[in-house]
């Protein structure tokens, strides 16, 4: 996630103890966290109004579709009545999309009647890895893992220096015989985020064959504040080796696998991710072998945190390199912005017009105030190839303040078919095909507590055999009843914002 703690946008409006519903009618079906679309079984809806705006948007051609997922579209209190009086019948969460500060639009999460469910998604699916697009599986963790989550448990404890030290200790018996830690760690660059460190080495089993060196001394956990913002209370536990900087992109599967044990041992729920050979087989088929699941990152994202656009890829070579991220999401909901690279040139294309020709005049002051600051960004989005460059800088390079405005071009992407809402028993997946043609992400809290969620770096171990990857078709897992576990209900209360912020 990106380091800096600022996010472009003004300060979202003050917040109550009771989120209004949308507009003047009665509560979104979404409220007090609750998904009512999915606990009235069988509901019929009624049908949307052909010539309405809700209709156009979930009918846009150009709409992104995820096989499986509920649409979002974005909501704001000028909005017309009729759409907001539709919205509101099929809202089943209404997450308020707040980080570090700044308001970054209120979404409605629509009923499961109004998503697009291809007869068979597995072709869909695939062509959207190939295509770096994000894949939303829903409900597709087994009830097992999430009834036992136990990490979660720590967050209090790792908040604290000492408190790393003493989970650790506590699985001792869990990391012996191979594993051992050495002692405290402290990175050569620092990082006034950092909370605790601690060194682990590795050696092989006596008598047993290895596929590398006998010993590895430079693993480490540690964990790390999300920000420096005073009501961000986000923490992650991160585990890698090496260099923080150098390593991630590191090709040295030795040490990968080391890490990816030590993952297993340490944090229970990523031995499950891996034990889950339906979840593995689906990654295998895309990435066309067998995946090691590496560099597990636990992650708490608190109210008001969560991480600006960015990505995960790395300036390595094809072979070997990266093939994305697995995020599996355990407790509360987290809401997400997720599109490829290209994709996010195009909607900013988009939004840089909309800009030009006068809309939200407010933005431009905010983020583009200076002579030829606009015409500097189309200049650029008009050139694909080095674009895609810029924006594979850290934060986005100079295409930052754009990608970052909230709420407009955020609620934009929404409205796209870019917004996921992402609750407990969901996994997502980013595809990474290089620095250039990778997901580009951006993530919230949604809920009223702090969201547990794992985060496992994909890299390929094997190759796969010539009849392909995993064989069979994939089911939809899952029949626990989603209410109160979502957690995605919005938090605090509804400000005037200027203008409506549906231009597409």
């Amino acid at each position: 996630m990106s380091a800096d703690d600022s996010d472009q946008g003004p300060v979202g409006p003050g917040t109550g103890e009771d989120g209004p519903a949308f507009g003047d009618g009665e509560p979104a079906p979404g409220d007090g966290n609750t998904d009512q679309g999915e606990a009235e079984e069988g509901v019929q809806l009624p049908p949307l109004d052909p010539r309405g705006q809700l209709r156009a948007l979930l009918d846009a051609p150009d709409r992104d579709r995820c096989p499986g997922v509920r649409p979002v579209v974005s909501v704001d209190a000028e909005d017309d009545p009729n759409f907001i009086s539709e919205v509101n019948e099929r809202c089943v969460a209404a997450p308020r999309l707040i980080r570090r500060g700044a308001f970054h639009g209120d979404w409605a999460e629509l009923h499961d009647q109004d998503g697009f469910f291809p007869r068979d998604p597995l072709p869909a699916l695939a062509e959207r890895w190939e295509e770096a697009r994000p894949i939303i599986l829903h409900d597709v963790l087994d009830d097992d893992l999430l009834d036992s989550v136990v990490t979660d448990r720590w967050l209090d404890g790792l908040r604290e220096r000492g408190g790393l030290a003493a989970f650790l200790k506590e699985r001792t018996a869990d990391l012996a015989p191979e594993y051992r830690v050495q002692g405290p760690r402290r990175p050569a660059v620092a990082d006034e985020r950092d909370v605790e460190g601690a060194t682990i080495s590795w050696r092989a089993p006596k008598g047993r064959p290895t596929r590398g060196p006998g010993a590895i001394d430079d693993l480490w956990a540690k964990t790390q504040r999300l920000s420096t913002h005073p009501d961000d209370h986000s923490l992650r536990l991160r585990l890698s080796f090496g260099d923080e900087i150098e390593a991630d992109a590191s090709r040295d599967m030795a040490r990968h696998r080391a890490v990816s044990e030590l993952a297993n041992r340490l944090l229970p729920e990523v031995a499950a991710l891996n034990a889950d050979r339906e979840l593995t087989g689906l990654v295998a088929e895309w990435i066309r072998g067998k995946p090691l699941l590496t560099q597990a990152i636990a992650y708490w994202n608190a109210p008001n945190g969560g991480a600006r656009f960015h990505h995960d890829a790395f300036d390595e070579p094809t072979g070997g390199r990266q093939r994305g991220v697995l995020y599996a999401q355990l407790t509360g909901a987290t809401a997400w912005v997720a599109l490829s690279t290209d994709d996010l040139l195009r909607r900013a294309l988009e939004f840089a017009e909309l800009l030009q020709e006068g809309e939200f005049p407010w933005v431009r002051e905010h983020i583009a105030p200076g002579a030829g600051d606009l015409e500097s960004w189309l200049d650029l989005l008009h050139d694909p190839e080095r674009a895609r460059r810029v924006l594979g800088a850290p934060g986005g390079g100079a295409l930052g303040p754009l990608i970052d405005q909230g709420p407009e071009f955020t609620s934009l992407l929404a409205d796209a078919g870019h917004g996921f809402v992402v609750t407990a028993g969901d996994v997502i997946l980013l595809p990474n095909h290089g620095l250039e043609q990778t997901c580009m992400h951006s993530v919230f809290c949604a809920s009223d507590e702090e969201a547990f969620s794992l985060s496992l770096a994909i890299r390929q171990q094997e190759r796969a055999s010539a009849s392909g990857g995993r064989k069979g078709s994939a089911r939809r897992r899952g029949s626990r009843p989603r209410g109160n576990s979502r957690g995605g209900g919005r938090r605090g209360g509804r400000g005037s914002r200027p203008g409506s912020s549906r231009r597409r």
